[in-house]
Parts: C-alpha cells; structure tokens; sequence
C-alpha cells in the first residue's frame, strides 16, 4: 500500500461522524455477514477448539456490544468488575450471555443461542437502532461519538476473526480474499532521536486506550526491512535445518518448540515430491516465495531473525518507521515488545479492551490482508499470545544502522 494514502484514510476513519458513520456502520455489518453468510448449517456449527468462537455466539456478541455501549447508558461498575448499564436489553440479551468478560470459552458452546434467522432479525433491528441513536450536529463531538466508532471497530474486528475461523477450520476463503504477496525487499535507514508514540487527546478523532497517552521515545538510529520477510526468505531458514538448532530457540522459545513439536510453519507441508505447499483455507498450494511468512508465532518469528542476523523492531521503531514502510494488505506484524501500557494509562470505558491483557500477551503492528482498512493505523496495537499461528501474522527485521 501507499502509506501516506492509509494512513490519512485510517484517520478519516477514526474522525467519523453522520452519515459517514452511519454508512460505515453499515457497511462493516455488510462485510460481517460476507464471511459467514455462505457457510452451511453443518459449517455454522464446528466442534469445540481453542481460539474459534461458536458463529452464533459471535454474532449475538456483535449485537450485543453495540447495543449495550451505544443505546443502554451511561454505564457503571458493578462490585464484581463487569460493566453494567442502566437500562434493559432490548435485542441482544442477557447480557452473561453475550458479554466476552462474563462468559468463558468453553461455555459459549453449550449456551443456548439464538437461530440463524432470529440472529439476523436481532442485528438487523439492532444496527438500525444505533444507527438512529447516531448524535448530529452541535451534539456530535469526539465523546459523543466515541461509542459508535468503538461498535464500528469492534465489529471490523470480529469479521477479520470470522476469516481466520475460517482458515482454521478449512473452510473455503470467503468472497473476494486473495492471498498477499510482498515485494523485494529492501532496508529502510530511520535516524534516531526524539520521537513521540500513541494518540494525543488534542489531535481529536477516535483512540484506543492503549495507545494513550501519547509518549515520548528516544531512539538509536536503525535499519528496518521495507516489506514484511517472504515465505521463500522464511523457507531457506526451514532448509537450513533452524527449527532443529537450539542456538535460535532460546528459553520460553525453546520451550514452546519442544511441546509443539513443529519442524516448519503451521501452513505448510511437503508434497509427494518435497516441494513446500501452503495451505491457503481449504486449498493446498505450492508455495509461492513472493508470499509473506504466515501463520508464524512470535517464537518463529524470533528464531529466524536470530539466524538471519537481524531482530524484531520495537514497537516505537516500527510505529516510527511506519510511513515509510510496505504495509497494510499483507499480514499482522510481531515486534519485540510485549503488550504493555503506556506510561499513565487509563482504562476505556470498554475496561476490557485492553487491560485484562497486558504481561503474556505479545504486541504486533500494520494489518493483514483480512483486515478492514479503517483499523489500519501506525497506532493500532494488535496483541495475542506469542505462541498463536492461527491468526494472519508474519513479521519484518531490524538491525542496528
């Protein structure tokens, strides 16, 4: 992508308001229903497994949230920590039902969910409820504005998770997806200096809060690849023999390598004549180099910059760097740093956004091919476990300059 074109997108997308807003409200439940409208019956209902949610409970939630942060306010705590809002559910409820804080994993596969058609009746009269609930003109300021574009998000979100479902379970790639490609490399030189990180109250717009307050960072100068590392350049790694070399598989890394056992990325597999084949959702395909490295963990990630020489950049770093830099439409980006707050971070009013998950949960940055355009942004800060390959993640290096 052309960064200065995404990023100025993605803060239109974050200065949404009126008819805009509405439109994009709109259009992301459009873009949910393309992921999982085309499923069958015997595909809406998969078995139990870890980080796959059951399709109904996912949709409920959707109606949920957006109905519970834009039309039950104001909200309040409860002594128990869980959000609680001052009036009844109207379309999506209960709420220990439909809230990701209240209901565990597992129990989301034997709670009774609504049916297909009584889910699309819910979102339907749900998204036409906040969408008139939308605040206009004088009245329609950042904090006014703030849950409709937190609803907006989050459900970008959920249908870029309803594709990695997909690709998890071998179901077909959905309408209009297309496996990414990076271009040749190149190494980009960032001077260091002072630099500042995060979204600042004062430039206006939406934030997430983990990326608030802004801060400042003083950085060494720096190399950083221009494009995310290929899967032909992961691929010599492989043929090198370097899952079977403990040098690059230090401590937690190590650790993880001996219990999983892998000897190549999750995706991939020999064919009858050792050629590497990608498993793109429910196809076998032979790899192509031009590809990005995919559905690696940060572990991998760290073990082939470790062997190739290089690092993974810091988060600061990559956000630095981030104008210069190919990303956007290929995939989700480990860096070094661990999902941590910022210096003076205050919980949202979605408390559980982001601090149930700070210490074991490992940082990434950019977006993937899955992902909306409207959550990319040099701020965005992605997270999961460093151990995940299921979610579209693959990694650039750094060096010293």
């Amino acid at each position: 992508m052309s960064d200065a074109r995404g990023l100025a997108g993605t803060g239109d997308a974050r200065r949404l308001a009126g008819d805009d807003l509405a439109a994009a409200l709109r259009d992301s439940r459009a873009h949910t229903w393309a992921r999982v409208g085309d499923l069958s019956a015997t595909q809406w209902q998969p078995p139990l497994q870890p980080g796959v949610n059951p399709i109904a409970w996912e949709l409920a939630h959707l109606a949920w949230f957006a109905e519970f942060w834009v039309l039950r306010g104001p909200h309040e705590r409860r002594a128990d920590g869980h959000a609680a809002a001052r009036h009844a559910p109207r379309f999506a409820g209960p709420d220990a039902h439909f809230d990701s804080a209240r209901l565990a994993h597992a129990a989301r596969w034997t709670t009774p969910m609504p049916s297909r058609d009584e889910l699309a009746r819910m979102l339907a009269d749900q998204l036409e409820a906040c969408v008139e609930a939308l605040p206009r003109g004088n009245d329609a300021d950042d904090d006014a504005l703030y849950c409709h574009r937190l609803a907006l998000f989050h459900e970008d979100m959920h249908a870029e998770a309803f594709c990695w479902l997909r690709s998890t379970l071998g179901y077909a790639a959905p309408a209009g997806l297309a496996m990414p490609r990076v271009p040749a490399n190149a190494q980009v030189a960032i001077p260091g200096g002072e630099r500042c990180i995060g979204a600042s109250p004062a430039a206006g717009g939406f934030a997430f809060d983990n990326e608030q307050p802004a801060r400042g960072v003083v950085l060494a100068d720096f190399e950083i690849d221009h494009a995310p590392v290929s899967a032909g350049a992961f691929a010599r790694f492989v043929e090198a023999g370097g899952y079977d070399d403990p040098h690059w598989w230090p401590g937690a890394a190590g650790a993880w390598r001996a219990r999983s056992g892998v000897a190549h990325p999750q995706h991939w597999r020999r064919d009858a004549r050792g050629a590497w084949q990608l498993r793109w959702f429910d196809r076998w395909l032979p790899l192509d180099p031009d590809a990005p490295a995919m559905h690696v963990s940060a572990f991998e990630a760290e073990a082939w910059c470790a062997w190739a020489g290089r690092r993974l950049p810091s988060a600061a770093e990559w956000e630095v760097a981030a104008p210069q830099l190919h990303w956007g439409h290929s995939v989700w980006e480990w860096v070094a740093d661990p999902f941590a707050p910022y210096p003076g971070f205050a919980p949202g009013r979605y408390r559980e956004y982001s601090e149930p998950w700070f210490g074991d949960h490992r940082e990434l940055r950019g977006g993937a091919f899955a992902t909306h355009a409207r959550l990319h942004d040099a701020r965005y800060r992605n997270f999961f476990q460093p151990q995940r390959t299921d979610i579209f993640a693959g990694f650039r290096s750094a060096a010293r300059y």
